[in-house]
């Protein structure tokens, strides 16, 4: 009876605590103030101090000077017009010669001092730089670890089998792995175009992605404008690549390269160094390529009618706008990889230029199938076409025809400068001649022309544009006496009268070791995009006033 009173009251309160706290209401919380919470700050209580700063004692005051009358000094008054309206001076002068060396002068090697003879102390004992004593004997913790494992004991340490049902879905990793990569690589493939251009930070640091396969670098190249470095990048996947610790070496692994696709062409890279510790996104400047077909005067001979025909060619523009300044690239009459000449058009159009580029006669064709043998084109018939290439760029919508000049690099400056002499006799004979007179030159002169190979003084002083000689190489001595005549046509003209408007540029090759041991014609390529010849001549050419 006892037992069954108590078991009766635990229910009675049982069902009582039941009862109250059904009757409660708990006010909810406010679930839009939790969300709102910020956790990422963290108000910190300032540390008292324990005690009290002694005060810091005053300097004494300073001792009275007798007073000495200085005459009053009464500075000449400038005008605010000549303040407001100063001219700025130009970046590259007309009337002088520019040598480009930024490296500071090499510090004076101090002499080594002698070093002073120690002088052994008086009983001293000679310690022996070979250790003698009895061996060591091995502890039984690495006795334990020499021996091999039991084999009975390392099958008992493994992970009890996995049990499968007939209900479970199983997934072979390898086969679905192989076939995700097969079917991702078919519906998402890219050009090599794609992965090589020029590729922008933040900070404006350009890194330089050229296609050099096709030559004996036999890779993709990337350059840094910021450390001056040159690498070769070893394909390790389809979108991954490996940057060495030289030019030459692939190993050890000193960084990575792994670009990322947005839609249907490649958008960024990641790029990620040793000697740095943060990880950078370059994004690619999306210039505007074209190819076309422009006609170019007949090789035919014997006859009266003028024969033409088509050759290809590429347009480059800046990745927005109309309306730009614009160059037609010559380099010469020899095949030139179409990957080294990419690389460099991209590097003027993302500093503003419009490029237009041809593949002389003979060389590989786009539609065509590549030449077994090396070809020269004669000087005549380079001529010929860089001024039909000059006709035909200057016609189109997003160019400036008033800013339309010509860019001739290495063995090409020959052909760029006779093409300007062509057109300027043409204008002078043949007043209605729809003939374009290109509005500037550039002369890019390396280590693969000399001063043989171009006019001479007299066909220069009928240049009556301007003319940028951007010169630069392993050696510059050889260019002393032409350098020379430059500046006597700049400075006093032919017979003392029309000077030309010559700007004279002397840039040492400040490539890194890697570029300068590649001796080879296909490297100054590669020079004149590490060496941002294009961005001096870019900056130059938007510098230029322009004609009416």
């Amino acid at each position: 009876m006892r037992a069954f009173s108590w078991l009766l009251s635990l229910l009675l309160h049982t069902a009582l605590v039941v009862v109250l706290v059904q009757t409660m209401h708990l006010a909810q919380p406010d679930l839009r103030e939790l969300m709102e919470l910020d956790l990422t700050r963290i108000a910190q209580a300032e540390p008292e101090a324990l005690f009290a700063p002694l005060p810091v004692p005053l300097p004494p005051p300073p001792v009275p000077e007798p007073d000495v009358v200085e005459p009053e000094v009464v500075e000449p008054e400038i005008p605010e017009s000549e303040m407001t309206n100063a001219p700025l001076p130009p970046a590259l002068p007309m009337d002088k010669t520019i040598l480009l060396d930024d490296a500071p002068p090499p510090e004076p090697l101090a002499a080594p001092e002698p070093a002073a003879e120690v002088v052994p102390e008086s009983g001293a004992v000679e310690i022996s730089p070979v250790k003698e004593g009895p061996p060591l004997e091995e502890s039984p913790r690495e006795e334990s670890l020499a021996k091999p494992a039991d084999p009975a004991q390392v099958r008992e340490d493994k992970a009890p089998p996995i049990e499968v049902s007939r209900h479970d879905i199983i997934a072979h990793r390898g086969h679905e792995a192989r076939f995700g990569r097969s079917m991702m690589a078919d519906h998402y493939s890219y050009e090599a175009t794609e992965f090589s251009g020029q590729f922008r930070t933040r900070d404006d640091r350009v890194i330089s992605i050229i296609d050099a396969r096709d030559t004996k670098y036999g890779r993709f190249l990337i350059y840094d404008s910021k450390n001056k470095t040159l690498r070769r990048l070893k394909e390790f996947g389809k979108y991954v690549y490996t940057i060495g610790p030289s030019l030459d070496a692939d190993e050890p692994v000193a960084g990575t390269v792994t670009f990322l696709a947005k839609d249907d062409r490649i958008e960024r890279f990641i790029l990620m160094t040793d000697d740095d510790r943060l990880a950078h996104f370059p994004v690619k400047v999306h210039v505007r390529e074209s190819d076309v077909r422009f006609p170019v005067p007949g090789e035919e001979k014997g006859s009266r009618e003028e024969s033409t025909e088509e050759r290809a060619g590429r347009t480059t523009l800046p990745p927005t706008g109309t309306g730009h300044p614009g160059v037609v690239l010559a380099y010469g009459g020899k095949c030139v990889d179409e990957g080294l000449i990419q690389g460099f058009t991209r590097s003027l159009s993302v500093s503003g230029l419009a490029v237009f580029s041809f593949v002389p006669s003979g060389c590989n064709d786009p539609e065509g199938l590549p030449v077994s043998q090396p070809v020269v084109q004669p000087l005549a018939r380079q001529v010929a076409e860089t001024v039909a290439a000059v006709n035909h760029f200057a016609g189109l919508d997003q160019i400036d025809r008033a800013r339309v000049g010509i860019w001739g690099n290495g063995p090409g400056a020959n052909a760029a400068l006779r093409a300007a002499l062509q057109a300027i006799s043409r204008k002078k004979t043949e007043a209605g001649s729809d003939a374009v007179r290109p509005a500037y030159v550039v002369c890019l002169l390396d280590d693969t022309v000399g001063p043989d190979g171009l006019p001479g003084r007299q066909e220069l002083a009928a240049l009556d544009m301007p003319v940028l000689w951007l010169i630069t190489g392993r050696s510059l001595g050889r260019w002393q006496s032409f350098v020379a005549m430059l500046e006597g046509l700049r400075d006093h003209g032919l017979h003392g009268t029309d000077r030309r408007a010559f700007t004279i540029v002397m840039a040492p090759l400040k490539a890194s070791r890697e570029v300068q041991a590649a001796q080879s014609e296909l490297s100054g390529w590669v020079e004149q995009v590490t060496e941002e010849h294009a961005r001096l001549g870019a900056s130059w050419i938007t510098g230029l006033p322009r004609q009416p």
